[in-house]
């Protein structure tokens, strides 16, 4: 990416792609470029204060790297030729000219999203229970409101005259009353929060989660978190600034 966002890299020459303004070196020239179109083995340069867009080896420069996004180190760290980079994370002081080893949908964080997303699609126990619990209620609840429309549309309003005086004074006013009864007991007693309250649940809790830098694998991991009774903590700053 760029400092304006817009998604393109600069390429120096037809081999090197950099972030931010172009800028000219000698002999060499830049241009700009989707970053989508940059390919392995590609050189990307990479300005003070841009965010790498690649994964990728350090071939030239150093500069101090926040790598935060990744594995939750809050302190940069120092990269120099032959180290790793990863795309996500801030270059912080110095410029780098970094060679692509994967890109787009092959990066690192791609694959943490893709496991974000996978983890939100996995159930838990309790889920599949309210699944099995909500599709047998469905039949139970369809079968009472059948009933009160067959009762207030028939006897109901015999043995209960006074339920009339609200109603339509015409001859069909049983048939509206055990309409409107039936109506009333599909909206009332419909299991749709129970089907949809745990999924939701899961959903916002992992989406959160990823939000704050906490990966959670699925739904079953998040319900069985109530048991632990010791969490470690091993990244530095974690419980000294939140990170």
């Amino acid at each position: 990416g760029t400092r304006d966002g817009s998604e393109k890299g600069k390429v120096w020459g037809p081999d090197v792609a950099v972030t931010g303004a172009a800028v000219a070196a000698d002999d060499a020239y830049y241009r700009t470029v989707p970053t989508s179109v940059i390919q392995r083995d590609d050189l990307i340069l990479v300005l003070p204060g841009d965010r790498i867009p690649v994964d990728g080896v350090v071939v030239r420069g150093a500069s101090q790297v926040d790598e935060a996004a990744i594995n939750g180190e809050p302190i940069p760290r120092l990269k120099k030729a032959g180290d790793g980079v990863s795309a996500g994370t801030i270059n912080c002081d110095g410029a780098l000219t970094v060679q692509v080893v994967s890109s787009g949908e092959e990066t690192q964080v791609a694959g943490i999203v893709r496991m974000v997303e996978a983890a939100q699609q996995r159930e838990a126990p309790v889920q599949r229970l309210a699944d099995a619990v909500s599709g047998k209620f469905v039949y139970g609840v369809m079968g009472a409101s059948a009933a009160t429309f067959a009762f207030w549309s028939t006897v109901g309003t015999k043995i209960f005259p006074s339920v009339l005086s609200t109603a339509a004074a015409a001859g069909n006013a049983p048939l509206l009353l055990g309409l409107q009864m039936a109506a009333s007991v599909l909206v009332v007693a419909c299991p749709c929060a129970l089907g949809l309250a745990t999924p939701t649940a899961v959903l916002v809790g992992t989406s959160l989660g990823a939000r704050h830098g906490l990966l959670i694998r699925g739904g079953d991991v998040l319900e069985r978190t109530h048991t632990l009774d010791t969490v470690v903590f091993d990244k530095t700053g974690t419980l000294t600034v939140g990170r």
